[in-house]
């Protein structure tokens, strides 16, 4: 099971009106997209769900905003206004998403630190070229 999880009521608030089948298919979507630019979210530890989760939500309502992709004219009386939704999709995340995404999974990681003198070899520090303080 992946740390990150979507559900359909957690689009609701934003998009109230998306047929829950369609908003399952892009959470389906987008779930296997992320995993394929920052595959650490299917870890069960991943350290950042929530913020994953909010990268991925937003990509989902930019997707569903985007419209039917036709354009429609509405007027009323004299007044014309026409609305364009045919913005292609080229890709499910910004760069800037992938990138957010991809430093989740690079700040998950543990740190460590390494001795260049080796395990054996005394704490401390050096002052002076010449003079060695040990801890």
């Amino acid at each position: 099971m992946t740390a990150v999880s979507i559900t359909v009521s957690d689009l609701l608030p934003f998009s109230p009106d998306i047929a829950p089948e369609k908003a399952q298919a892009m959470i389906d979507d987008a779930l296997a997209l992320a995993a394929r630019v920052a595959p650490c979210i299917t870890d069960a530890d991943f350290a950042y769900p929530e913020a994953a989760r909010a990268i991925i939500r937003g990509a989902i309502l930019r997707w569903d905003e985007a419209g039917t992709g036709a354009m429609t004219q509405q007027s009323a009386g004299p007044f014309a206004q026409t609305l364009d939704t045919r913005q292609q999709r080229r890709g499910m995340f910004w760069p800037s998403e992938i990138n957010d995404l991809t430093a989740l999974c690079s700040s998950s990681s543990t740190s460590y630190t390494t001795s260049l003198a080796g395990p054996e070899s005394p704490t401390g520090y050096w002052v002076q070229p010449n003079v060695w303080v040990p801890i």
